[in-house]
Order: C-alpha cells, then sequence, then structure tokens
C-alpha cells in the first residue's frame, strides 16, 4: 500500500466517522464532488490543498490524517494478526524499556479518570 492509497482509507474513514455523503463532504471541503470520488478510489493523487481542506471539515489537522495513512501502510505490512492463545507464543516485551517509555512519557499512558476534570463529581453521584 502506497501513501496515496493509505490517505484515502484514512479519508474515507474520518467521512464514515463524521456521517457525510460524498456530496456533503465535496461541499462542505469545497472540492469538486467527482474530483472527491476520485481522490477516494485512489485514482487521483491528493495535493496537500485539498488535505488542509479535507481535514478542516473533519475538525482535525491535516498531519492527522497523514498519521493515520501511515498506520494504515503498517498494519498492511504487518500482515494479519493471530489472536490464538493455544500456540504458547508470547510477544516478547522488554519490561525496562516499556517502564523507561511510560516514565519518559506519562501523559501517553495516562486514564482518563486521572485526568477528567469532572471525576470527583461521577464519583459522589448517586445510583439510581
Amino acid at each position: 500500500m502506497d501513501m496515496n492509497e493509505a490517505t484515502s482509507k484514512a479519508i474515507a474513514a474520518e467521512r464514515s466517522a463524521a456521517h457525510l455523503t460524498i456530496k456533503e463532504l465535496a461541499k462542505k471541503a469545497n472540492l469538486n464532488e467527482r474530483t472527491l470520488i476520485r481522490l477516494l478510489q485512489n485514482e487521483r493523487n491528493i495535493n496537500v490543498i485539498q488535505l488542509a481542506q479535507l481535514a478542516e471539515v473533519f475538525g482535525v489537522y491535516p498531519h492527522e490524517l497523514i498519521e493515520s495513512a501511515e498506520r494504515f501502510i503498517e498494519r498492511s505490512e504487518r500482515g494479519p494478526v493471530s489472536l490464538d492463545t493455544d500456540s504458547g507464543e508470547r510477544p516478547s516485551v522488554d519490561i525496562d524499556d516499556l517502564s523507561d517509555r511510560i516514565a519518559a512519557h506519562p501523559e501517553q499512558f495516562d486514564l482518563a479518570s486521572n485526568i477528567d476534570p469532572h471525576k470527583e463529581d461521577e464519583m459522589n453521584t448517586p445510583r439510581e
């Protein structure tokens, strides 16, 4: 999968999440409907301006669409994931590396309950 195909998939995923038709998205992004269809079908390369227009409609930064596209590429290169727990094989994890990563970037590992400003209110709300 190349970057253009992955970007098309990322845009299609955002369009689906936003519950927008192609016609609605084209209008909001100020793109020709046929151009948008060709972008989504990977028949046309997307340019930076189009990427920015689409990102604005989705309420994300253009680089977030690129990051999403990169994840599509990583998944396609990785291949299928097996959830077979009977094989006895477990992924190797270096605990020291993992703890160093958590220590270096604790903000990436916060639980929602740790950063939610309303957590106390919710904890003290009586159940019905």
